[in-house]
């Protein structure tokens, strides 16, 4: 299959941004079709019964972005190791911080 690339980028307000959030984990636990879509585009794709996921959380300055990644392949995988299963069935544990910007602290 050749490479297909949708890319959208805007500012949105934190409403918004949960909306969009909640509507892909709703279409995500509904079925394996799920139909994305951004400014009038839209694209339905197939997705796997078993996901990769990557949270990634960077402080820089005054800049904080949050990137989370979802990626699949479309055959059967029977290669991935134990490790790669158990960490997709057992979530790791959350912090809340209730500060206004997160903080990094240094091990003693």
């Amino acid at each position: 299959m050749p490479k297909l690339e949708f890319k959208r980028k805007s500012e949105l307000s934190r409403k918004e941004v949960s909306d969009r959030l909640i509507a892909l984990g709703r279409a995500l636990a509904s079925g394996p079709e799920v139909e994305l879509g951004s400014g009038g585009d839209s694209l339905e794709i197939v997705v796997a019964d078993r996901l990769r996921w990557e949270l990634e959380i960077e402080v820089d300055g005054d800049e904080i972005e949050i990137e989370i990644e979802i990626g699949w392949r479309d055959g059967p995988s029977d290669d991935a190791s134990a490790e790669e299963q158990a960490e997709s069935v057992t979530p790791s544990p959350v912090r809340t911080v209730r500060r206004g910007r997160p903080r990094k602290t240094s091990a003693p």
